[in-house]
């Protein structure tokens, strides 16, 4: 297959206007800038846009495209859309409040289309992502077929090589079961089962905003942890064991109901876990 790019760059824009998103102004601002690279800026709503305008990012040499869903679409589906329609030697997903410096672009600018570069994301200074075998990873992380490594989506890169082996054993990259949590987690897991785990480097990250670190409303917070339930539902239904399916269970429902009887805010409810847990789906796709 002919590669019409080097990169393509997916930048997911929520509630935010092209001209407020960090990611993008960060690319306009940085001297280091990406050679024949396609960037997809994809509004996921909740309102339209009311500007397009994409002539700065033009005039810095990007390959431009705007996409819109404003009825907040899975990220699942998003990425996986992103992939089939841009022909490229690699791709780089984004949020849209990340602040990206030249370190993180110039490493991502030379990755390659055989191997999965993870950049270290700090949140208040702190290293938070990648993990490694359960601890934050570092620089100089010599990664195994045998280690596990998790990260969050954004900055994440990978190489058209490692996208058609995924394609290959699962069907699609990212797994579209999950629809807003746990994406980037069943990625890395997808990748563990691919016996993919050496394809990983881990490159110069950035500062990225963790909603986990914030204050916020309640509805926001009920919002989350519905999404947490089922995003733990799913992943106990198609990426655990037994054994340790009945432990983590275990080790939840005793903990919400702890929680519950103190009147604390528990991180699951334990309704739409198991509904997940049995259903095999997303509330938001029955």
């Amino acid at each position: 297959m002919s590669l019409e790019f080097d990169t393509a760059i997916l930048v997911l824009l929520y509630n935010k206007e092209i001209s407020e998103s960090d990611t993008i102004n960060s690319l306009l601002r940085s001297k280091v800038q990406y050679r024949n690279a396609r960037l997809v800026i994809w509004n996921n709503g909740p309102n339209p846009l009311k500007s397009r305008d994409v002539s700065r990012l033009q005039q810095v040499g990007y390959d431009v495209v705007t996409e819109e869903t404003i009825e907040n679409r899975s990220l699942a589906a998003i990425y996986n859309r992103f992939i089939r329609e841009t022909k490229s030697e690699k791709y780089i997903f984004l949020d849209d409040d990340s602040q990206l410096n030249e370190s993180y672009i110039d490493a991502s600018a030379q990755a390659f289309s055989d191997r999965i570069a993870m950049p270290l994301i700090k949140s208040s200074g702190q290293i938070v992502n990648p993990v490694i075998n359960g601890r934050p990873g570092n620089p100089s992380a010599q990664i195994g077929q045998q280690d596990k490594v998790i990260t969050i989506g954004s900055g994440l890169i990978v190489g058209r090589d490692i996208a058609n082996r995924l394609e290959a054993l699962f069907g699609s990259v990212f797994d579209e079961r999950f629809y807003l949590y746990g994406v980037d987690t069943t990625f890395c897991f997808r990748v563990f089962l691919a016996k993919l785990s050496e394809a990983i480097m881990i490159i110069p990250g950035f500062e990225h905003s963790l909603s986990r670190h914030q204050k916020e409303s309640k509805k926001v917070i009920a919002f989350r942890r519905l999404e947490r339930s089922y995003d733990l539902g799913l992943t106990l239904r198609y990426y655990t064991p037994l054994i340790k399916k009945l432990i983590i269970l275990t080790k939840v429902c005793s903990s919400t109901l702890a929680t519950r009887l103190f009147n604390g805010q528990p991180t699951f409810d334990l309704a739409p876990l198991f509904k997940a847990l049995f259903s095999g789906k997303h509330y938001r796709k029955q």
